[in-house]
């Protein structure tokens, strides 16, 4: 039997303002944000950034979530807590083989490495870093600032500590993202020969369920949902346009969104693999022009309820699909 889709291809735009979408650590009483170097135009800009690590983070939380919210029960205690400790199966303790760890959702979908005893699972989703859009005047644009914030210790009162003064970078710009999500391969062992059986529980339904999670937790996620220090301040983000590449096989990873012609350049290269594979690729834009190409079911919504309602559609179809 040939393992089929989806597999689902992400790219798109996000603003965001006043956000630590990473820290990078501290020094003394000042929080750091994360910065990283980027070329465009022939000149090197260091910007704020989302690491694909934080991004990837977030998404299992949300992920997550949703499950449970669908009524999903297939989770160990640090998978319902959002902690990011992969390969224990559902009773807390190291796994003993990998179909036994993806018997938990979070190393179904993430992945898991057991270095002791060798037993390893890659992610089945992945997230390039968001970093500003790379043309001058966005880069440019991109701010990083400190803010003042206190701590106030109510055991030193009357001493200097009663009130720790430190300061928290933020960041503000217009993000490109990226991600893949190769959900055709969830409850399927990567390594091990072996397959997974669980009492009472309908595989396929759950593995829909899971997929279906997991396309949530990623729209949650792209809706300012990412960012660290978030008891300081969420995020104040908006979802500008995103694309939505589906098939039930694998296909290319779309032109990271950071790119000022990233739509039109997924959109040609989406459409070339199409004409060679002779099949027919289901795309969805939010708020992006997407033109008709040759090979592409294209549909193009304003209406975010709409892109979710169609996405999930498409999902759910290669969901129940078998060959």
């Amino acid at each position: 039997m040939i393992v089929t889709g989806p597999y689902i291809r992400v790219a798109g735009r996000l603003r965001v303002n006043v956000a630590v979408l990473t820290g990078a650590g501290t020094m003394g009483n000042y929080n750091m944000h994360t910065v990283v170097r980027v070329v465009a135009d022939g000149k090197v800009y260091e910007v704020p950034a989302l690491t694909g690590n934080a991004f990837k983070h977030w998404h299992a939380v949300y992920a997550a979530e949703q499950y449970q919210a669908s009524g999903g029960t297939l989770l160990n205690e640090f998978c319902k807590k959002g902690v990011g400790l992969r390969g224990k199966n559902l009773e807390g303790k190291d796994a003993e083989d990998e179909c036994k760890a993806i018997e938990d959702f979070c190393n179904d979908i993430h992945g898991f490495l057991l270095p002791d005893s060798q037993i390893k699972r890659d992610s089945l989703a992945r997230f390039a870093f968001a970093v500003p859009v790379l043309t001058h005047a966005e880069l440019e644009n991109a701010q990083k600032f400190a803010v003042t914030h206190n701590r106030v210790d109510p055991f030193q009162k009357g001493k200097e500590t009663e009130m720790m003064v430190f300061k928290q970078e933020y960041s503000s710009a217009r993000y490109g993202f990226s991600a893949v999500l190769d959900l055709g391969l969830s409850l399927r062992p990567l390594y091990k020969n072996c397959t997974v059986k669980i009492p009472n529980v309908d595989i396929e339904r759950e593995r829909k369920l899971r997929i279906k999670a997991s396309v949530l937790g990623l729209l949650v996620a792209v809706r300012g949902g990412v960012g660290s220090h978030t008891a300081r301040a969420l995020p104040i983000a908006d979802l500008e346009e995103m694309v939505v590449a589906v098939d039930d096989v694998p296909i290319p990873a779309l032109v990271h969104g950071a790119y000022p012609d990233y739509v039109e350049k997924s959109l040609d290269m989406l459409s070339a693999f199409a004409k060679a594979l002779n099949r027919s690729i289901r795309v969805v834009c939010y708020n992006a022009e997407c033109g008709k190409k040759l090979g592409l079911d294209v549909q193009s919504v304003r209406s975010f309820s709409e892109f979710v309602e169609g996405v999930l559609k498409i999902v759910d179809e290669f969901a129940s699909s078998r060959k």
